[in-house]
């Protein structure tokens, strides 16, 4: 049985451990790459902002309010609401940095934090350390819980993170209202995303908004529980793996940030290892191709499937991912739509688990892909692109970020990446409201 009163003591000595991260000079290395996280994050909300879905929701949001919305004219509104619609539409296009094993603490604290820092008028500084710690604690909760399939990782523990850091903005007790925003989950399932179910992409929307509400409820005299964060996700949802990463003594200078991995495949990111063999390999027909071997993780089968004809569930599908990557030889938002004659292909590839690679699992994400077409081609990877093993470079980041955010893009990378300097986080975003 799950001892729920000790993994309580664990996220209160998480949370206890991530406030030190707030207030405090960050070390350069991770200024750096927390300044990356945050602009990468907003780039691809405005780029998955422009979804038609996006445009006509934005279209009923609520008069007023100061935070803004990350799309280019749209009106500012609610803390909440823009919590909502920003980390929604970082869900659309799969581009959202994330972390192993597994989540995407990126979207749900980047943009709850925004939003709280906007109406609360923080500085630039105080909202990138409130990012860090809030970061931290998401890291350690999905460390320490591995979730039961079919349950999937948006909507709740990286949400406890997002709760920590609006606290920290709105000077509420983090605890507090880390557990309320744990009483509170949203638990999602891979189902949604294999049908190819969009409203799958407002769980991390709800989790931002949920980190925001929690405040409110907080301050209204409710109260939430540390044990639901272990009853859930230890017993229910997910069982306990490492529950000695919450109370680990962190070392300021190497928080769970650092451990990150930017996307560049606009794919679920356990296609990506198999993407970067596939586009490593020399050109061949597709006529030509006879069968497809990808041999990768346990994690990964659960991408095992073919895709529903629609484009979220094509990039919810190894075999398609794969196809994609074989068909365009490029890696585009538009690569990984579903067309028809890439799920012909897709069908002929098969997924094995290697147990080689198996056993490097999680610290890396390994992937071999064979190609059978007259001649065998083989391609392996130790880590996606992008992973902190083989990281990204800034111009690497900013040239998917100006991809993703077309004309305002160069000066708000500019200023995003100037953030710490800022006395008023509402002026960073200024270019997007045409200020």
């Amino acid at each position: 049985m799950t001892d729920t009163a000790a993994l309580a003591r664990g996220l209160s000595a998480a949370i206890t451990q991530a406030v030190r991260l707030h207030g405090a000079p960050l070390a350069e290395p991770v200024r750096r790459h927390a300044l990356h996280v945050v602009a990468d994050t907003v780039g691809v909300s405005i780029g998955g902002g422009r979804t038609p879905e996006m445009t006509r929701l934005r279209a009923t949001q609520p008069p007023g309010g100061s935070a803004t919305v990350l799309a280019p004219g749209a009106a500012p509104t609610t803390a909440e609401e823009a919590a909502f619609l920003n980390a929604t539409a970082g869900s659309f296009l799969e581009l959202d940095e994330g972390m192993r094993p597994t989540g995407h603490p990126g979207m749900h604290v980047v943009p709850a934090a925004l939003a709280a820092a906007e109406v609360a008028h923080r500085s630039g500084a105080e909202l990138l350390t409130a990012v860090v710690a809030g970061y931290e604690v998401a890291a350690r909760l999905l460390t320490a819980f591995r979730l039961t399939p079919p349950t999937h990782p948006h909507g709740h523990l990286a949400g406890v993170g997002a709760a920590v850091a609006v606290a920290l903005l709105l000077d509420e007790d983090p605890h507090a209202v880390a557990a309320i925003a744990a009483t509170t989950p949203t638990v999602p399932v891979w189902n949604a995303c294999y049908e190819g179910a969009t409203a799958r992409n407002t769980a991390m929307g709800l989790a931002a908004q949920n980190a925001l509400r929690a405040v409110r409820l907080h301050r209204a005299g409710f109260r939430g529980s540390r044990e639901s964060v272990g009853a859930l996700f230890g017993q229910v949802t997910g069982q306990v793996v490492a529950a000695d990463a919450l109370d680990a003594e962190l070392d300021p200078a190497e928080p769970a940030i650092l451990r990150n991995y930017f996307k560049r495949h606009s794919a679920c990111a356990l296609t990506h290892g198999a993407i970067d063999a596939v586009l490593s390999l020399p050109e061949v027909p597709v006529e030509e191709i006879s069968a497809v071997e990808v041999r990768t993780v346990a994690n990964n089968l659960k991408l095992d499937r073919q895709a529903a004809p629609n484009d979220l569930s094509s990039r919810f599908s190894l075999p398609y991912a794969v196809a994609a990557a074989l068909t365009r030889r490029a890696s585009e938002i538009s690569t990984f739509d579903y067309r028809p004659p890439v799920a012909e292909l897709a069908r002929r590839v098969r997924v094995t688990v290697d147990c080689e690679l198996e056993r490097q699992w999680p610290h890396h994400s390994p992937t071999q892909v064979v190609v059978h077409a007259g001649e065998r081609l083989v391609a392996t990877v130790d880590d996606p692109r992008g992973h902190h093993h083989d990281p990204l470079t800034a111009d690497e980041l900013r040239a998917k970020f100006l991809a993703l955010t077309g004309e305002p893009g160069p000066q708000l990378w500019d200023r995003l990446l100037g953030l710490d300097r800022e006395p008023d986080v509402i002026t960073v975003l200024a270019p997007l409201r045409g200020a």
